[in-house]
């Protein structure tokens, strides 16, 4: 065996060199770059879970706010209602109120109106008297000089 180890030039001191050059090789790039590649590939494999989860409760969120949204639209929706129905009220009796103070109005100028008529009318009349009885003594006074003369 050691003639063919000879006849090969196989030298096993160097063998055993290279198989220890080889261990501490595989040791020092196990320790050096192997565990830290698959340390940072662990640590992005949890970064993508994590953000996978993320977004997951992102539109989780997203949904409850929607739904949220739908039912605070619902309620202000039906508030404005109640309140348009309330202003709608609101007008149509102040616009009944209106109308009846404009009518008591009218009817109280009616009335300030006849009143007024009425006072015309008896002041016309008492002038209209006034001027016949005036015109009545004018006619007698004339009368009487006609005859006074003749």
């Amino acid at each position: 065996m050691d003639q063919l180890i000879s006849a090969f030039g196989i030298d096993w001191q160097l063998i055993l060199l290279q198989i220890l050059n080889f261990g501490l090789l595989a040791a020092g790039l196990t320790y050096l770059l192997y565990k830290p590649v698959l340390r940072l590939l662990r640590e992005r494999q949890e970064r993508i879970e994590q953000g996978i989860k993320d977004a997951a409760a992102a539109e989780k969120m997203k949904q409850n706010a929607e739904a949220e949204k739908q039912s605070i639209l619902a309620t202000a929706h039906t508030e404005a209602e109640a309140v348009a129905a309330r202003a709608k009220t609101h007008a149509e009796e102040r616009g009944q109120a209106i109308v009846g103070e404009a009518q008591g109005k009218a009817e109280q100028l009616l009335q300030q109106a006849a009143a007024a008529g009425e006072e015309i009318k008896a002041r016309s009349r008492r002038e209209s008297e006034a001027e016949i009885a005036k015109t009545a003594i004018l006619a007698a006074e004339k009368i009487l000089q006609e005859r006074a003369s003749s």
